[in-house]
């Protein structure tokens, strides 16, 4: 999985560098949100990991502001 990250930041570094600016820039940071939004999906450890730090912060959150009232 590192390796699909550094080819695709090296595919994407190589797009930067070339003459192509505005709307093509915002087209490749998409293309990168949605591989790393289908990996994220389709790792199920990485699921876990972020449900736990979300409670975590919810948790946080709430003991928070209920120590306001």
């Amino acid at each position: 999985m590192v390796e699909q990250f550094k080819s695709i930041q090296a595919w994407l570094s190589d797009k930067l560098k070339s003459e192509e600016k505005g709307v093509t820039i915002v087209e490749y940071a998409i293309m990168l949100v949605l591989v790393a939004v289908v990996v994220i999906i389709a790792n199920p450890a990485i699921q876990t990991a972020l449900s736990t730090l979300f409670s975590g912060i919810s948790s946080f959150l709430q003991a928070g502001a209920s120590g306001l009232s």
